[in-house]
């Protein structure tokens, strides 16, 4: 089974997509903000990641920035954002995010790009 961590600020959203992949057969572990997602990453070890970007402490651009020179870089990370700027979503593609799903977005929409990384070779 695949482990998903996900880190949103926002209570609610966390735990609808928490729940939602749930059904969908994932393991969950979640985190509130950036700097709690670096220390559930070592913990967790999860095959995918999705990040907010707007957050406070550490936000999703000094998570991938910190999360890409780590030894979990590997770790895919896919970015969950309210932006919608062209230039915010190159931004996040140079940090090394593999996806970039503006919110609100489709729940079966979110399940075909993890599965896409997750299940891609």
């Amino acid at each position: 089974m695949s482990k998903i961590l996900i880190i949103e600020d926002e209570e609610a959203l966390r735990e609808t997509v928490a729940e939602l992949l749930l059904i969908a057969g994932y393991e969950i572990a979640v985190a509130k903000d950036g700097l709690d997602g670096l220390k559930k990453v070592q913990e967790e070890v999860p095959d995918l990641i999705l990040c907010d970007v707007m957050m406070p402490k550490l936000d999703g651009y000094g998570f991938l920035e910190q999360h890409q020179l780590s030894i979990y870089s590997h770790i895919p990370v896919v970015l969950l954002t309210a932006k919608i700027e062209l230039d915010d979503e190159i931004l996040s593609l140079k940090l090394g995010a593999k996806g970039y799903v503006r919110k609100p977005f489709n729940f079966l929409e979110l399940n075909r790009i993890i599965r896409c990384w997750l299940f891609s070779e």
